[in-house]
């Protein structure tokens, strides 16, 4: 039986088999602003305050901003920060070397348990053709399964089309959530859905899910 950590999403971890499995690498994907920034934040701060290390790599947002989005949700970063709970660390997505050349050193100093990367897609905008960006980001899942993480890497959907920007982020990672907005209508206007999950009898189809004040809450469907 594979060992799982729970996600700190409450309502996912019914979809997902408990939660995710250890040392996988979930892809999660969206159109903007459907909240997957709010969702890698919470992962990594129920995680750090559980005694399980984190480490968040932004190619898009800085420490401040991810410190103020946090603040409204009630999750003291600084404080994670000040105890070697969580580090955040931003790069622009021209700097894949120094990014590459730290991320081991990284792990290990801090004794990452979970590990996200917002946005994977930012690492392939400079690139000429798929097959480089393919070899990156299978390159860089070895190191952080290597490295016995739990990783998140998100993408971003342009228009809502398909899963991710550059069509082959999915087939590296062992699982695809992708967010959606306008999904059941009525009270909700966001809808998530796990794509796959490898090992997982995971549950199919398009749930529910607010951005509360507390931060993500899925809605599982009954029976």
């Amino acid at each position: 039986m594979s060992i799982r950590i729970s996600t700190g999403i409450p309502g996912l971890d019914q979809l997902v088999g408990g939660g995710f499995e250890v040392s996988s690498i979930i892809l999660l994907s969206g159109g903007p602003g459907t909240g997957k920034t709010t969702f890698c934040l919470q992962f990594l701060y129920y995680g750090a305050m559980k005694g399980e290390n984190g480490l968040y790599i932004s190619f898009e947002e800085t420490e401040d901003d991810l410190i103020r989005d946090a603040k409204n949700f009630g999750w003291d970063l600084e404080d994670l920060m000040r105890r070697k709970r969580l580090v955040i660390k931003h790069y622009s997505p021209f700097e894949y070397d120094k990014f590459k050349e730290e991320l081991t050193s990284l792990l290990k100093l801090h004794n990452v348990k979970r590990l996200v990367i917002d946005s994977i897609s930012g690492l392939g905008f400079y690139l000429e053709n798929k097959y480089e960006f393919r070899k990156r980001i299978w390159e860089l899942s070895r190191e952080v399964k290597n490295a016995g993480c739990t990783a998140i890497f998100t993408s971003e959907i342009p228009a809502e089309k398909g899963y991710s920007r550059f069509g082959v982020e999915e087939f590296i990672a062992d699982g695809l959530i992708v967010l959606h907005f306008g999904g059941l209508g009525g009270e909700f206007d966001r809808t998530l859905q796990v794509v796959k999950m490898r090992r997982t009898n995971h549950k199919k189809g398009l749930f529910p899910f607010k951005i509360t004040q507390k931060g993500v809450k899925v809605y599982p469907k009954s029976g």
